[in-house]
């Protein structure tokens, strides 16, 4: 799966609320309302590894912040400077068809479905570099409000 670059790691890591050690992307490839493709390549010290592979909390928490990238950097393009937190409100018919190992890299697309009152349901799926699927989910997701 050959993308070009749109960001990499460091604004990347400045679009999102997570921040080191629990960051679980790298780089952002495409980015728009419908959709948002991101890559990570899964370092030997990343706190979500278990025994040389990457965990399923991992994958979940990928996608997750697949989701909350595509917000950061909408709202970047827009010259929006506050980075909103977001939460999972429900992760539904997650499947986990392999565990990646450490050093793989993997690609996530997350299709924006619907939103309604504020709570996004969005499909997400995880790729292996030759385009295999590794993990789908869909999440439900909701933005914390203003204070």
């Amino acid at each position: 799966m050959i993308k070009e670059l749109l960001i990499e790691s460091a604004l990347v890591q400045q679009l999102i609320p997570q921040k080191q050690p629990f960051v679980m992307l790298s780089a952002l490839y495409e980015a728009n309302e419908e959709q948002v493709l991101t890559g990570l390549k899964i370092e030997e010290d990343n706190i979500l590894n278990q025994e040389n592979y990457f965990s399923e909390a991992g994958l979940l928490e990928n996608m997750a912040q697949s989701i909350a990238l595509q917000k950061g950097y909408l709202d970047y393009l827009a010259q929006e400077t506050k980075i909103e937190i977001g939460f999972i409100g429900a992760i539904k018919t997650a499947h986990i068809y392999r565990i990646p190992k450490v050093g793989e890299e993997i690609f996530t697309k997350v299709n924006f479905i619907q939103e309604f009152m504020g709570i996004k349901l969005s499909k997400a799926e995880v790729l292996d570099a030759a385009g295999n699927m590794i993990a789908s989910a869909e999440i439900k997701t909701a933005i914390a409000p203003s204070s």
